[in-house]
């Protein structure tokens, strides 16, 4: 019987000392372990609307990235991506010649899937406040003002992983601005740049 009980005892002196590992996130999982700080820089270009010149700039942010081990990852981002652009709109009396600065503070959400080895698909939108000013020049006339408003953008485009830390990505996003002038202002955004994975 002391036998018995000097067992048992030994046993359960194991099990207790033994230590407990707790089970590994599955893939996929959000734990606040799995997301990274990124911040990047891209090349924009937007075609305007018949009445408004097309845009060129940058945008720049700072993102939390999900589980660099998933296929599926998430990615939250704040932006600022100021633009120039000039042109020329017909009004009644000729044309008129336009120069606009166009300033986009946006939070936004992308969905990156993988498609292959280092390549992702992403998808997402944004969302904020746009501010700026326009100047309309004319032999008869010179009228300059500054707008804000609502913007949002919906687009996708590709990235491509090239290191642990190092990535590259393209798109292209449908912006809207809604401000004070007579109609909305849509653009159809170009992108390319690099990130950083800190």
């Amino acid at each position: 019987m002391k036998k018995h009980l000097v067992s048992l005892f030994t046993l359960c002196s194991s099990a207790v000392a033994a230590p407990y590992y707790l089970p590994s996130p599955q893939p996929g999982a959000l734990t606040p372990y799995d997301w990274q700080p990124t911040t990047r820089l891209e090349a924009l270009y937007a075609i305007g609307t018949s009445d408004t010149p097309d845009t060129w700039g940058f945008r720049t942010g700072i993102d939390l990235y999900s589980s660099g081990e998933s296929p599926v990852r998430h990615e939250f981002c704040v932006n600022l991506a100021p633009q120039w652009g000039d042109g020329h709109e017909h009004h009644v009396e000729g044309r008129v010649k336009q120069n606009l600065f166009h300033m986009p503070l946006t939070v936004g959400y992308d969905l990156n899937l993988n498609l292959f080895q280092n390549v992702f698909l992403f998808v997402g939108g944004k969302f904020g406040w746009a501010f700026g000013r326009y100047e309309e020049e004319h032999r008869r006339f010179r009228n300059r003002d500054s707008y804000n408003g609502v913007t949002y953008s919906l687009g996708g485009g590709i990235k491509i992983q090239c290191s642990e830390r190092l990535y590259a990505q393209a798109g292209y996003e449908f912006a809207r601005t809604n401000t004070h002038r007579d109609k909305d202002w849509n653009q159809h955004v170009f992108t390319a740049g690099l990130g950083w994975i800190f």
